[in-house]
């Protein structure tokens, strides 16, 4: 594997990291949610809600980022 060069991405931030954030704010919304959803039987419909906040809080944080 010496003689083969590596893919290796460029350091700093990538294009794509706001997608990166919407994906995991979408999953620790919906895991936060469905915690909140267990012990206070709010519904279904609360795990749904929270993944999307999250998720768009976690898109707009790296967009930022990224940008600035």
């Amino acid at each position: 594997m010496s003689g083969e060069q590596q893919d290796k991405l460029p350091p700093g931030r990538q294009p794509y990291d706001p997608l990166n954030g919407l994906r995991i704010g979408a999953l620790t919304g919906g895991i936060a949610g469905a915690i909140v959803a267990g012990l206070t039987g709010v519904g279904i419909w609360f795990v749904f809600l929270t993944a999307i906040v999250a998720a768009a809080v976690g898109y707009w944080t790296q967009k930022r980022k990224l940008t600035g």
